[in-house]
């Protein structure tokens, strides 16, 4: 009896594997755009999926690699309106807002820092990773650094005016960039081995990035957060084989 509950348990797990497992059918079905990203130019193809949650509608977003250690190496996308500085609400004029030039510090300050203060040693243009924002689900096809067998790739995530109970349009008063944000960016995670002989490698929540986006910082704690925990349902990781 004993030996049959094991065998039923062990079923019952490899059927919950195989659920979770994205299916070449069900990424067909969700995904609505993909993207393409040179970043690297000798690098080695692999594919970013974004599958969006109830809460994404339009949001900033930025890809980009690091190294065991911290060091910043590249990034892998980001979207145009952050990286060339032309939001689609930008200038407010005559009682609207109107696509324009706008510094918007509190919207991807992990990435934004990151590539401020590495720019002189790493050399890439905004063409080889920038791209519209996709309007839902969606994979990027994109090239990961060669030469290195472990590294971790980030993803910071933003929806502007994106207020909740405890991140309200007065907890920062007189904070004019933390006033167009409400809940800071999230920052998700994914720790990529080529040791492993895996090819799926899921992002995972890690913290938040600073409200007014006054430096890099990654603050841990998102007990508080809400919708913007429902921006991206899932995401990950997939090597070419």
């Amino acid at each position: 009896m004993k030996r049959y509950s094991i065998i039923v348990s062990v079923i019952l797990s490899l059927l919950v594997l195989q659920e979770c497992k994205p299916t070449q059918q069900s990424l067909t079905e969700t995904i609505t755009q993909e993207l393409t990203t040179s970043p690297f130019s000798n690098g080695v193809p692999a594919q970013v999926v974004v599958i969006g949650g109830q809460e994404y509608k339009y949001p900033i977003i930025a890809i980009w690699v690091e190294d065991l250690s911290g060091n910043f190496i590249g990034t892998l996308y980001a979207s145009q309106s952050i990286s060339t500085g032309i939001f689609r609400y930008g200038v407010y004029d005559k009682g609207k807002w109107l696509p324009g030039e706008r510094n918007k510090p509190a919207a991807l300050p992990r990435w934004k820092n990151l590539t401020a203060s590495n720019a002189p040693r790493v050399n890439q243009g905004v063409d080889a990773f920038s791209g519209a924002t996709p309007s839902g689900s969606f994979a990027l096809k994109t090239m990961l650094p060669a030469g290195i067998d472990e590294f971790k790739v980030y993803m910071e995530v933003n929806k502007p005016w994106d207020f909740n109970n405890y991140w309200h349009n007065n907890r920062f008063p007189g904070d004019e960039e933390y006033a167009t944000s409400g809940q800071p960016a999230i920052i998700y995670e994914a720790l990529v081995s080529r040791k492993t002989g895996d090819s799926l490698f899921y992002f995972k929540p890690i913290g938040h990035s600073n409200p007014s986006g006054a430096n890099g910082e990654i603050i841990p704690d998102i007990a508080t957060f809400t919708s913007a925990l429902k921006i991206v349902e899932r995401a990950w990781i997939e090597l070419s084989k």
